[in-house]
């Protein structure tokens, strides 16, 4: 954004379920074991609550008002927030009982690591909160969570294209099931830069970076080195949030998409995509071509305690999640802010479900809670009051306001709107062995197509294992 416009989860034993917690959930991202394989919701058989085939010369009627009052039930919650989460997520049912006065909503104490214990013990949840697509696999194949496309397909207050598509999508089968719905959503990525860095090498403005090329001329241009010392430098593109992230972000930039690492309707892998082969390659060349790890050293020990490149002016631009953006405004208001190139962008978040564990008579209270919390404008505005989280609803009267006159947030609608790619996910364990083999990768050991070649080896193996 212009200066001038500123002011404007490890494995469970119990069912075979396996929960794939990766240590990059700050961006919730893309990896093993989902929905079986996201699809449009044109490829799902378009509108997801059509009409059943009225008569086109019939009057057009309302539905009948939903009577909220009248539905009850007592809901438990287990999210992947745990105990930690109660207190904001009490204060958000506040706002949920003010339309459902006669649900009674209990946010469980635990996390989803003991939701065997939890089964084995009869304390079932009704809902989970999980990291949005990145839900085990087994989830669905064991029955632990039903399809909610037949719910929806008769209520009347939700359809599918309240809400961004991407966000959406991640909650879509292969067949057109259902499986989730987005709690929250993550845009990822904002880019933050320096202005006086910019602005010292004649430049004014970011440019439009639309292509890797493109990326790769500009960044390497602040990196540089005066008398043997590292003066200036970028974010690395091994630095996004993780391995995979940083792999995602940059393929992605090299035009590539979440169908370019697993083709989810033949259960096939293909992390050796062309597109993703030329993106890693990249990413290594531009490490050894520009960032020598003996300067950055000596200029990351010569800064001030607790203080980063970025912040103390020695990096002109790297990306960051919406609150690490907050963060870095705290610590210099003067910093820019713009979205990461277009073709880059991807949505992230949280998701909510509802299981098979529950009561068949809070069937229809837990269906409320998760739509409610899901697609209402009031749950979208408590959310963002209460967590600092993004609703993946596209009509976001409360977001539009904070927009005008907060940078982070309209920056973060921006990308909203802009991005149209998810995380790849694959129904199967195979990050551990990514982020071993991908430091062979950082080290030299391993060229990144051999690397490549690899992980679709290692991975379709997995997915073949699955067939049995």
């Amino acid at each position: 954004m212009k200066k001038e416009n500123r002011n404007r989860f490890k494995k469970l034993s119990a069912f075979g379920l396996t929960l794939l917690v990766m240590s990059v959930l700050t961006a919730c991202t893309g990896g093993g074991g989902n929905n079986g394989g996201a699809v449009t919701a044109n490829n799902s058989g378009g509108a997801v609550n059509q009409g059943t085939g009225a008569d086109k010369n019939s009057p057009a009627t309302e539905p009948p008002a939903i009577d909220k009052s009248a539905i009850k039930g007592d809901i438990k919650v287990l999210s992947i927030f745990g105990g930690g989460a109660i207190e904001n997520f009490n204060k958000m049912m506040v706002e949920f009982n003010k339309e459902y006065p006669n649900v009674k909503v209990t946010h469980m104490e635990q996390g989803i690591n003991d939701l065997p214990a939890l089964i084995s013990a009869g304390e079932n949840p009704d809902v989970i909160i999980s990291d949005g697509g990145r839900f085990p696999i087994d989830w669905i194949s064991d029955g632990l969570i039903q399809d909610m496309k037949p719910l929806m397909e008769k209520d009347s207050e939700i359809t599918a294209d309240m809400f961004y598509e991407p966000a959406y999508n991640r909650g879509v089968g292969v067949e057109g099931q259902l499986w989730q719905l987005p709690y929250t959503v993550d845009p990822n990525f904002t880019m933050l830069y320096n202005q006086e860095a910019l602005e010292q090498q004649g430049e004014s403005e970011i440019p439009e970076l639309n292509t890797l090329p493109e990326f790769d001329e500009f960044l390497k241009k602040y990196w540089i080195v005066e008398n043997g010392e590292q003066v200036m430098t970028t974010f690395s593109p091994f630095e996004v949030y993780g391995n995979l992230n940083s792999l995602i972000t940059m393929a992605y930039l090299n035009g590539a998409d979440q169908s370019s690492f697993y083709n989810a309707e033949t259960k096939t892998a293909t992390f050796n995509d062309p597109k993703i082969v030329e993106a890693l390659e990249w990413m290594l060349r531009f490490k050894r071509e520009n960032i020598d790890d003996g300067r950055i050293a000596k200029l990351n020990e010569s800064l001030p305690a607790n203080t980063t490149r970025f912040a103390a002016g020695k990096s002109l631009l790297e990306p960051g999640v919406v609150g690490a953006v907050r963060d870095a405004l705290k610590v210099n208001p003067d910093v820019q802010m713009k979205p990461m190139p277009s073709e880059s962008l991807w949505l992230g978040g949280h998701g909510i479900h509802m299981t098979t564990l529950g009561k068949k008579e809070n069937e229809e209270a837990a269906w409320s809670l998760v739509k409610w919390i899901s697609s209402s404008k009031a749950a979208a505005e408590i959310k963002l009051k209460t967590i600092a989280s993004l609703s993946a609803i596209k009509d976001n009267p409360y977001l539009v306001e904070q927009a005008e006159v907060d940078p982070v947030m309209a920056v973060a609608h921006e990308i909203l709107q802009q991005a149209t790619k998810i995380p790849p996910f694959l129904p199967v364990p195979y990050e551990g062995e990514f982020d071993a083999k991908y430091g062979e990768v950082l080290s030299g050991k391993l060229e990144p197509k051999a690397f490549l070649d690899h992980m679709t080896k290692y991975t379709q193996a997995l997915l073949d294992e699955l067939k049995k």
